[in-house]
């Protein structure tokens, strides 16, 4: 009964992704009936914060995370939907590696080849992902500085830079993928255990 239910939990969280892959597409298809594929945004945050009162002294309305926004670029965003599509496959990819290694484990068969080649596998598409993600910011980030013309009072930057003195600085802002990184590093860690946990039962039965 285990198993039953273990199947029916991974295929929710599969079909959960394919939905988040339609609705990707349907806004794709929203934004280029309405004219505005060409536009790429992405969330920057600036050094100096802006403060206006809400009626009076004592309630203020602070302003410093926003968007920079470049148009003609249908190209990046459509690069851009193509990264999240394949980062969603790469999703897909990994929740079908654990359907099949906790059916398993909920059948009683622990330490195996087909556990421990799922558990690397997983390890391995956590890594895709984190390499897709990374390269999509970095080629997003830098396209869109470079459509960016030179100003006098700001300073736009990649997510990790310098400041510019004398000028308002705006970074564009991104979370390295440090969480799926560690997974993948727990993915191993867990596919090496099970492989000792093999060798070791192999062992008891060859002295039996």
């Amino acid at each position: 009964m285990t198993a039953i239910w273990t199947k029916r939990f991974v295929n929710t969280l599969l079909v959960l992704v394919a939905i988040a892959a339609l609705a990707a597409v349907i806004q794709a298809a929203g934004s280029i009936a309405d004219g505005k594929f060409h536009m790429v945004s992405y969330p920057a945050s600036s050094e100096n914060i802006r403060m206006e009162p809400l009626g009076g002294e004592s309630a203020w309305w602070q302003m410093q995370a926003g968007t920079v926004r470049v148009d003609d670029h249908s190209w990046l965003r459509a690069a851009r939907l193509v990264g999240r599509l394949a980062g969603l496959a790469l999703l897909a990819g990994m929740f079908w590696q654990l359907r099949g290694l906790l059916v398993r484990i909920a059948e009683g068969d622990v330490f195996s080849d087909a556990n421990v080649a799922a558990l690397k596998r997983v390890g391995k598409l956590l890594i895709a992902t984190s390499v897709l993600s990374i390269s999509i910011t970095f080629m997003t980030q830098y396209a869109i500085l470079e459509a960016i013309p030179d100003m006098a009072e700001r300073a736009i930057h990649p997510s990790i830079s310098w400041n510019v003195k004398g000028v308002e600085n705006i970074w564009m802002e991104y979370t390295p993928p440090i969480i799926p990184v560690l997974l993948a590093m727990i993915s191993f860690i867990t596919a090496g255990a099970f492989q000792s946990g093999k060798n070791y039962r192999e062992d008891s039965e060859s002295v039996v």
